[in-house]
């Protein structure tokens, strides 16, 4: 069972990549959403606006799938 958090990060997920969030799932690669450079740097500002999460280009980088961004979410929400 998700979270909160984790459920609205989906919708935003989703809401990007125009794939239904009934369609994703954590181990979803960011790249089979379409998700490009271009595409995270609009997934950081919706992160910062929506959780407060500052993440860097480089980070976001490295970042493969929705289940490692749910981690990345959740980990840099607590630092």
């Amino acid at each position: 069972m998700r979270s909160a958090v984790e459920d609205r990060l989906v919708v935003l997920i989703s809401e990007i990549s125009e794939v239904p969030a009934e369609d994703i799932t954590a181990d979803t690669p960011l790249e089979d959403l379409g998700f490009d450079s271009l595409v995270l740097v609009e997934l950081a500002m919706k992160l910062r606006k929506e959780f407060g999460v500052v993440a860097s280009d480089e980070e976001l980088d490295e970042v493969e799938t929705v289940g490692g961004l749910l981690r990345f979410a959740t980990r840099a929400r607590s630092a």
